[in-house]
């Protein structure tokens, strides 16, 4: 697992995302990693085992499992001695198309382009931040002078050599789906372009008279990347004074076809229904043991067709009854303590063979049940001394233990390293309880009594563990709430184990 790779922010007001990464390592048959999320709930949420059940925390719950964007650096996908780039593949596996049009190239190829609009987004991001730390305030201005151009003069290099590609995509041999997804992704290209570059001027402090050339140089970028998709007739141009609404739902669109080329495909199915069945049959058949034995007894002792053999018949059916459920309810409870709830196979699209499994189970523990580190890293950085010394909480506890079968993963992938997983957990169950987020507040002004705003807010505390072979890291974070999302997130500690998990 790469710590680098873990990654908790909000994804909106109701929903944040946890991202991490699993590296497979080519000598090993298998590599397994284990997640677990201890969710820390003040009482006042009332959030339970009996107002918030597995089945609705699952449905809150939305895990995607895709590879790991190849890693590659903007001018790289430009270097001709690369031949791993997208870019320099998209040539060959054309010509192989228009020499054989058969469904496995035109699939060859159709995950190229899509491929390349996955890498030069993560390629886009990483050079975007290195021009965003050099204008910072501790800012150098020849550093971010030549940071600037080099931005610039590798998204031009990219987008000339991609662009140059249009007329054979174009041309009578070539399939109208393929056509389309040259667009597709020289629009998505062209929209990250835009949107990268703005950001730099909204993230940034305005840029002093010593940068205006680097201003400049970035203005025209976004300025080309507009013009170039209003001459290929792309529908994603930003209006003022509308709603912008084809723009919006264009660029979604376009983002979740491209990162289609890296999802894996998922199969979810509940874990040990058999073994649950059977359970449900040994109390079944015990407690119907304990009816027949009452009326064997009393048939032999006083004889049949009696009121009394009737009475007790009634008797041990209504017994037999309640036994059965106590004896099913032990079993399952057993059974639960010792199964995950639900386990999902992961396949790789391109051949349909199975590399990994992901099982997940849910449910809240008591804090004796905790793992040490855990509380510790809970109890430190508290707020107020009321909380350090009172703290009525319910702890719930998310597992994933993910096992991948490296072996095979390796035998058809040469560009990937790993697996990301990333879990989108929406936090409206928990906001149901919450009182008004404003409430008045009164302070002396001018020797007169004034009203001034105050905001309530929750405090959900979150440590996760990542367990590894070779490590075990726990992330403490503060989810800070109120009645209408999440406010903030705020990082507070984290720890560091290096061999074997402490529980083992």
């Amino acid at each position: 697992m790469r710590e680098s790779e873990g990654l908790v922010r909000r994804h909106d007001k109701y929903q944040f995302e946890v991202k991490l990464g699993y590296d497979l390592k080519p000598r090993h048959r298998k590599d397994r990693y284990r997640v677990e999320t201890f969710f820390f709930l003040p009482e006042n949420l009332d959030v339970n085992e009996t107002t918030y059940s597995k089945a609705q925390f699952y449905r809150d719950l939305l895990l995607y499992i895709r590879f790991r964007t190849p890693d590659f650096s903007l001018h790289a996908l430009t270097d001709p001695a690369e031949d791993r780039s997208p870019l320099a593949r998209l040539p060959v596996k054309l010509d192989a198309y228009v020499a054989s049009p058969s469904d496995q190239n035109a699939r060859a190829l159709d995950y190229e382009l899509r491929l390349l609009g996955c890498v030069f987004k993560n390629a886009l991001r990483f050079e975007a931040r290195a021009v965003e730390r050099a204008l910072g305030p501790a800012r150098n201005p020849t550093d971010a002078r030549g940071l600037i151009d080099a931005y610039a003069a590798d998204i031009r290099a990219v987008t000339a050599r991609f662009r140059a590609l249009r007329r054979l995509f174009h041309a009578p041999g070539v399939s109208g789906g393929l056509a389309a997804t040259y667009g597709f992704t020289d629009e998505y290209i062209s929209l990250l372009i835009e949107g990268s570059t703005h950001e730099l001027f909204h993230r940034s402090p305005p840029l002093p008279p010593a940068l205006a050339d680097g201003a400049r140089r970035l203005t025209a970028l976004i300025e080309e990347e507009t013009a170039h998709r209003r001459s290929a007739g792309y529908p994603s141009l930003i209006e003022e004074n509308h709603d912008n609404e084809t723009f919006v739902f264009r660029q979604s669109v376009l983002k979740k076809f491209i990162a289609s080329s890296l999802h894996l495909v998922l199969r979810t199915e509940e874990e040990g229904k058999g073994l649950e069945q059977m359970a449900l049959a040994i109390g079944a058949g015990v407690a119907m043991v304990f009816a027949t034995a009452v009326a064997f007894f009393y048939q032999q002792t006083f004889g049949t067709l009696s009121l009394g053999f009737f009475g007790v018949l009634v008797v041990s059916y209504m017994f037999k009854d309640r036994l059965k459920a106590a004896i099913q309810g032990r079993l399952q409870r057993r059974l639960a303590r010792h199964l995950f709830d639900q386990a999902t196979d992961v396949y790789d699209p391109f051949n349909g063979k199975k590399i990994g499994v992901c099982r997940e189970a849910v449910g809240f523990v008591r804090e004796s049940k905790v793992d040490p580190r855990v509380l510790h890293l809970r109890s430190r950085d508290h707020i107020t001394e009321i909380e350090n010394t009172w703290r009525s909480e319910k702890v719930l506890h998310y597992l994933k233990d993910i096992t991948l079968l490296s072996r095979r993963f390796w035998g058809n992938h040469s560009r990937k390293s790993g697996l990301t997983d990333i879990v989108r957990f929406n936090l409206r169950n928990f906001l149901l309880k919450m009182d008004e987020p404003v409430m008045d507040l009164f302070v002396l002004k001018n020797g007169r009594s004034e009203t001034v705003r105050g905001t309530r807010v929750y405090h959900v505390n979150i440590v996760i563990k990542f367990v590894s072979e070779e490590s075990t890291r726990y992330e403490r974070l503060r989810l800070v709430l109120n009645r209408e999302g999440i406010k903030r997130i705020e990082p507070v500690a984290s720890d560091l184990v290096v061999g074997e998990d402490p529980e083992d």
